[in-house]
């Protein structure tokens, strides 16, 4: 819900100016609102992450394991939780031979 309506906000500038074009209205390029609405599209592009990062535990799981996996370090995904050391074969459940 929280993407959806970040979606309709930063998208409304820029489709109340196509509806303005659309009806004959061309208040041209070089005017606020044309640099507002194609700012707002950007801006769009940048809060998706941040909204994600804060509101979908999966998200930040696979953040957690992305970064265990960079660093080398294992981590137990149900708590959050990253251990420090190499990774063993007991660990990962397998039989060490």
């Amino acid at each position: 819900m929280i993407v959806c309506c970040g979606f309709v906000v930063c998208w409304s500038a820029n489709e109340i100016l196509y509806f303005l074009r659309l009806i004959g209205y061309y208040p041209g390029r070089n005017n606020w609102f044309t640099y507002f609405s194609i700012v707002m599209v950007k801006v769009n592009s940048c809060i998706n992450p941040f909204i994600y990062a804060a509101k979908y535990g999966e998200f930040q799981n696979g953040v957690r394991r992305m970064i265990a996996r960079l660093t080398g370090n294992p981590q137990n995904i149900e708590s959050g939780h990253v251990a420090s050391g190499p990774i063993n074969q007991q660990t990962r459940g397998t039989a060490v031979t």
